[in-house]
Order: C-alpha cells, then structure tokens, then sequence
C-alpha cells in the first residue's frame, strides 16, 4: 500500500538503505494494534528476535516514539534498556541508531535507522526528518479519506458533475455533498477543486 501513497517509493527504499545500511523501519499511524502500514528493511534474524522474545514492550527507542516527536539518536535516549535491547541490536551489525516520530491528524508514525560503522550527522538527520515528515503527511492524509470520499473526488477529477456523481455510485446527491465536504475539510483544502488537486498531487488514486 506505501508503494501507492509515496511517489517513488521503490527509489526512496534505495535512499534510506544508502543512509542506514544496517537497516531500517517505516511505520504509520501507529494504534495499540501496532502500525495502519509498516515497511522493514532490518535483518530477518533480528526482526525473528524482536517478535519471539518480545522485545517490544521495553524497547527504549519505542517508548521514545510514543511520548515525543522530533529526532534522536540512540544514543541520546536517556530511558533504561533493562532488557539490553540496544546492546542485542549490534550483534546485527546494529551499533548506531536514530529515530524520527511525528504525530499528524492525531497518529503517530515514525522511521528508526541504523548503521555499523558511525553516528548520522546532524545534516543527514535533517534530510531524513523532511523526507519522512512529507511522507507522514502523505500517509495520514490519505489514510483520512474513506472509500466512499475518495470515490467523489475521482469523479470530480473526471470533471463529473454532482448529479452524474450521484447516480454513478447509486447515492443521493446529499450524500455526494456532504462526502465533498468531508473531503475537503481532511484534506484541510480550500474548496472542491482545491481537494482535487491535491489528491492527484498526493497519488491517491491508483
């Protein structure tokens, strides 16, 4: 699904593996389920680890996420690691570690990457941190929209007026409305045409 909401996606795989080559992880819109959507590039053994010692209730860089927005380096997360959870990782060739969490429309979504030989630089997070926020933004918003919403845009894109809307989906044309509205108001648009626009700018339609 990442694949249909990020623009490029297969090439922006290929930046952050050149950024964190001992791995990373992508996950949105975060619940007490786990993440809406989720992307691993860690090593298939650590991430058997992880889920079969259950690892994630105490990892520090976790709990970091959950509370705090911004960017950290693992090693700038002052919280116990009373599982030695960090000190695991780097016999996965996991010795330095950053993470980025943002909360938008009310989600949290973060990206932890990590590294063998040396600590990101402050240049290298900050691209990092506005390649994810953009992708955070794009994510939640078209995570917002429900089917039936993302329906009337496309036919409004096809230049459809409410009438042929309504009869084209079978719906009352109060409902095409009132689909409009809440489309325009998640996607915090000016108007219509305005929510429109930036659907197809944002790749919501396949």
């Amino acid at each position: 699904m990442l694949d249909k909401i990020i623009p490029n996606f297969e090439a922006e795989l290929l930046t952050l593996q050149g950024f964190a080559p001992s791995g990373f992880i992508l996950a949105f819109n975060m619940t007490f389920r786990g993440p809406e959507y989720m992307h691993s590039e860690y090593p298939e053994a650590w991430r058997a680890e992880y889920e079969d010692r259950n690892y994630f209730a105490g990892d520090p860089v976790l709990v970091w996420t959950i509370a705090n927005s911004g960017t950290r380096r693992w090693s700038e997360i002052s919280l116990p690691d009373v599982r030695w959870i960090l000190k695991r990782a780097r016999v996965f060739n996991m010795n330095y570690g950053a993470v980025i969490s943002a909360k938008n429309a009310r989600k949290r979504s973060f990206i932890t990457l990590s590294r063998p030989d040396r600590e990101f630089t402050d240049s290298e997070l900050e691209t990092l941190r506005a390649k994810f926020e953009i992708w955070v933004e794009l994510v939640t918003g078209r995570a917002s929209l429900t089917d039936g919403e993302l329906d009337v845009l496309r036919l409004m894109r096809d230049r459809e007026g409410q009438r042929d809307i309504s009869e084209a989906l079978n719906i009352a044309e109060s409902t095409v409305k009132q689909r409009a509205q809440k489309a325009v108001s998640k996607l915090g648009a000016k108007n219509r045409t305005h929510a429109v626009a930036i659907a197809v700018t944002r790749n919501y339609f396949d």
